[in-house]
């Protein structure tokens, strides 16, 4: 299973989404803050959407390897970092999210864990930048 989840993290960090699809169950759930995704379609839309609109508005988006940590032979943690540049400034962001995986090998569940610390950072370095 921690392969599953690591396909997933590896496939977002090559914008794959259409591996990030595969990976996912038909009623996959994904919770972002207070918004919830339902499908494979939704969830990797929005994945590349967010994709889309940085390396729009910044000068440079790349991300990092992701990192996986295991919960349970079900549940992982999926470490992302990000590495964004504006304006001759970098700033490092860190996420991380939760997957959930059913007997089918399937991503059934992701949740997106708030940490309000590396947000804090991140509208911080937008507000330098002149991006707030």
């Amino acid at each position: 299973m921690e392969a599953i989840a690591q396909c997933f993290g590896t496939s977002l960090d090559q914008d794959d989404f259409e591996t990030t699809r595969s990976v996912l169950s038909p009623d996959c759930v994904y919770f972002i803050g207070a918004e919830k995704l339902i499908g494979p379609e939704a969830i990797s839309n929005s994945y590349e959407q967010n994709m889309l609109e940085g390396r729009k508005k910044l000068d440079s988006l790349e991300w990092g390897q992701c990192r996986i940590e295991a919960l349970s032979t079900s549940e992982f943690l999926v470490h992302f970092t990000d590495y964004l540049r504006h304006k001759g400034r970098d700033h490092i962001h860190r996420c991380t999210q939760k997957v959930s995986i059913n007997p089918s090998g399937k991503i059934f569940r992701i949740d997106h864990l708030d940490n309000p610390e590396e947000q804090e950072k991140l509208n911080q370095f937008y507000q330098e930048v002149g991006l707030a």
